[in-house]
């Protein structure tokens, strides 16, 4: 039995773009949803949120390739898109690659226009869903090109971080999770083998180390960042402003450090400024 037919919650496949990583400053570009109803029927919607691009994070815009897929788009004011993602999304589990990401930047959305979020406080990662079926032990939750890679799903390194293709592309793990899960109760059969982290050195073709590293650096790190900002913006002891005023003033005692064993080393993360995921409108999909 497909996930779809056992459908008796409505599910929303959601995500977004952005002019960066900072909800409280970076503005959402593109918006998209697919929405899961409870008859299993579905529908896209895509939109370009109206915005400016004051402040915009250089690698932002250049991951989404704001140029060429996002300026020419008409645009459509909040107003007009958020009551119907609100309507859509009432009472349904939001589903996504880091969705608290998204979740994190409608929130503002509802806030700047009064509206109330209607969308369950459950939010469901399908990168940490599918980790149990890929990973042969406890590992930090891979990226949504990563994750589709060791399911099987074909993943366009050229689309992503288009809203619309990463829903899609997060629904597409979604469903296949549930289906491998079903087959394996089903037959009573063991966990697939786990399928190993790519190893960066593979996978240089003809493209050379930039496009190797595209795919296994800055589709990771995407997000990675989005997991970072999404944690800032709902853990309010992570930002300077929340920290206790007198620790400043405070001295900083090192931990003792053994004789003849090196101390504790720094690093810098290396990563980039990677961003997270039609004209306003819909398509309806029956399954």
């Amino acid at each position: 039995m497909s996930p779809r037919s056992r459908a008796a919650r409505r599910f929303v496949f959601i995500d977004t773009e952005a002019t960066g990583l900072d909800h409280t400053r970076h503005e959402l570009t593109e918006v998209a949803w697919i929405v899961r109803f409870e008859d299993g029927s579905q529908v896209e919607r895509q939109y370009f949120p109206t915005h400016t691009t004051d402040g915009a994070d250089d690698a932002a815009l250049e991951l989404t390739h704001y140029e060429e897929r996002i300026a020419p788009q008409p645009k459509t004011p909040a107003r007009e898109w958020l009551p119907q993602f609100l309507d859509d999304a009432r009472d349904a589990v939001l589903v996504g690659a880091v969705p608290d990401f998204d979740a994190q930047h409608l929130l503002r959305m509802c806030r700047k226009l009064d509206l109330e979020p209607t969308w369950d406080h459950h939010l469901l990662d399908v990168e940490t869903l599918a980790l149990p079926l890929i990973s042969p032990g406890p590992e930090a939750p891979r990226s949504l090109a990563k994750t589709c890679l060791a399911l099987g799903i074909e993943h366009d390194k050229d689309q992503a971080h288009g809203a619309l293709y990463d829903a899609r592309q997060a629904m597409a793990v979604f469903d296949r999770v549930w289906e491998l899960l079903a087959t394996l109760r089903e037959e009573q059969a063991p966990l697939p083998p786990p399928v190993p982290l790519p190893d960066r050195a593979e996978g240089r073709g003809e493209d050379g180390p930039r496009a190797a590293d595209e795919v296994e650096g800055s589709l990771s790190s995407a997000d990675d960042e989005r997991h970072r900002a999404a944690d800032a913006d709902r853990d309010p002891r992570s930002t300077p402003a929340a920290q206790d005023p007198t620790d400043a003033d405070r001295p900083v005692t090192p931990e003792a450090t053994p004789p003849n064993e090196p101390g504790p080393t720094q690093t810098t993360p290396t990563d980039p400024h990677d961003l997270p995921g039609g004209v306003g409108g819909s398509r309806s999909t029956t399954r």
